[in-house]
């Protein structure tokens, strides 16, 4: 019963970092109907910002991810002006070549710069842990989890309370609808490409914290949010939420009793599944950003 117990509170810790991960990945899915495969690598960039920040400058990746979150807000406001907007009128799949081409142009960027070694954000608490009955409670993953969740709660709150996050909703609903009562969708694209790299970036300090990483992990990473995006469908907070924790359940369990080289095949597997049984995802509306 205790080795139970232990799964789900790692499983907890794990899917509410997924959730908090995917979140910046499906808003601009659900908003702009983009599928931007440069998100992992800009989780990564965030992750060597905060390397960065602690390794020169000695702050904690916790207390840095206001600065990482207003980098990541202006790095997409800026792709959005200079890129993204270019793009939008084509076909989906030379978007899809945009995005690949800026991944690639990340990674391998990142690659000159820090070289493919193994980086890691190593801070006093970052082996502790601490007994609870029978259980051990790592504190830095505890910490992660309360930071991905409370963030994560920020963003349901602004979404469903602000008039910016109202906005957004409204032209992920109905573009047209939205232009007719006066919001400005190509606004709204910059605020959403803004606020999905701030949480990319966002995400990267956390991930950081969990585990070393290479400039390569983009790829690997932005096959998680997309799965997480699928599996609880666009348009939600609550969607992410759901999303993720599936995924976190699904891997710690499949990898303690399967073994780690399993994950990926079950994660795969239950994609296959929810596509062709719920293809809008679990908590997905009946299109791509009703709410």
């Amino acid at each position: 019963m205790d080795i139970i117990l232990q799964l789900v509170i790692e499983a907890l810790f794990l899917g509410a970092f997924y959730a908090f991960m995917s979140l910046g990945f499906s808003l601009v899915w659900g908003v702009m109907n983009i599928l931007n495969l440069a998100y992992g690598s800009f989780i990564v960039l965030g992750s060597y910002l905060a390397y960065i920040l602690y390794t020169y400058l000695g702050i904690d990746p916790l207390v840095s991810i206001p600065l990482g979150a207003g980098t990541g807000f202006l790095t997409g406001v800026l792709l959005q002006k200079t890129l993204i907007n270019r793009a939008m009128g084509l076909e989906p799949f030379m978007v899809l070549i945009l995005t690949f081409g800026l991944d690639i142009f990340l990674s391998h960027s990142l690659n000159l710069i820090f070289k493919a070694d193994i980086r890691s954000i190593d801070t006093p608490y970052a082996e502790e842990s601490f007994l609870v009955g029978n259980l051990i409670i790592s504190q830095v993953k505890l910490l992660v989890f309360i930071t991905a969740l409370f963030l994560t709660f920020i963003l349901y709150v602004f979404l469903r309370f602000s008039w910016t996050g109202r906005a957004i909703r409204a032209v992920a609903l109905n573009r047209e609808g939205a232009t007719l009562v006066g919001i400005n969708p190509s606004s709204v694209f910059l605020i959403a490409s803004g606020i999905g790299t701030a949480i990319a970036f966002s995400s990267g300090h956390l991930y950081g914290l969990l585990q070393g990483f290479t400039p390569f992990d983009g790829g690997f990473l932005t096959v998680k949010a997309f799965l997480v995006s699928i599996l609880g469908g666009l348009g939600r907070v609550e969607s992410a939420l759901v999303g993720g924790m599936i995924l976190g359940f699904l891997e710690i369990f499949v990898g303690f009793y399967a073994g780690e080289s399993w994950k990926l095949f079950a994660s795969l597997l239950l994609l296959v599944f929810i596509l062709l049984f719920r293809p809008r995802g679990l908590m997905g509306g009946k299109y791509y950003g009703e709410t």
